[in-house]
């Protein structure tokens, strides 16, 4: 028998939908040398990545990285016959690592970008060979194109295993999903994974946040 329980924390449905927002932002920021803006956001979403993967160690049943992680085997004989599962399905577990991945690489080689204004370089590319300047400002510009064209792998795919087999866009909006009671994971207060996303927020902009704002 099944009946609608929370499979999804407020921490992991809150990183999911912010994380598109400002990835967006970010995108946005980029393409129209709104650099300020663009470093600002960009910090916001490390703290974001950051308090995500500590939630992904501590945090409920379904938003552990163990609970979902899956061998490459289970994920292509999943893709080959897929089926409605409570949490991530073992093909998701790649995205997400895929996702995270890049994501990362796209913000730690932004700390060490080159802007042609001058006026907001990254922080370390001050401190760094100029070699390397080049290097990191080369990957993050190949990489956002990378990250884009993965996100949009990942929405083809939540919008036909939606439209198809099962509604996981709008169980990641309200949390909620009709699974049997065997399948119901344990979830905890989310409030910790906001401490820390606030916490290490704080701290990137008390190391930068003062610069940038004074060049809005």
């Amino acid at each position: 028998m099944s009946q609608k329980v929370k499979v999804w924390d407020v921490a992991v449905r809150f990183f999911h939908w912010s994380q598109v927002l400002l990835i967006a932002a970010l995108w946005y920021t980029g393409e129209e040398g709104l650099m300020a803006q663009h470093q600002l956001l960009a910090y916001t979403l490390a703290a974001l990545v950051i308090a995500r993967l500590i939630w992904g160690v501590i945090g409920s049943e379904s938003a552990r990285f163990s609970r979902f992680a899956a061998t490459p085997v289970a994920a292509i004989r999943y893709l080959r016959h897929p089926v409605a599962v409570a949490g991530h399905n073992p093909a998701s577990f790649y995205m997400i690592v895929l996702l995270l991945l890049l994501v990362s690489i796209q913000l730690v080689s932004g700390l060490a970008t080159f802007d042609n204004s001058y006026l907001s370089d990254g922080p370390l590319v001050s401190i760094l060979p100029g070699s390397w300047v080049e290097i990191a400002s080369d990957i993050h510009s190949i990489n956002i194109n990378i990250l884009l064209a993965a996100i949009g792998v990942h929405i083809v795919a939540a919008l036909w295993h939606s439209v198809r087999l099962h509604n996981v866009l709008a169980v990641m909006l309200t949390g909620k999903d009709a699974i049997t009671t065997e399948q119901k994971p344990k979830l905890r207060n989310s409030t910790v994974f906001f401490i820390v996303f606030a916490a290490v927020l704080a701290v990137l902009l008390w190391w930068q946040g003062g610069a940038l704002l004074a060049l809005l």
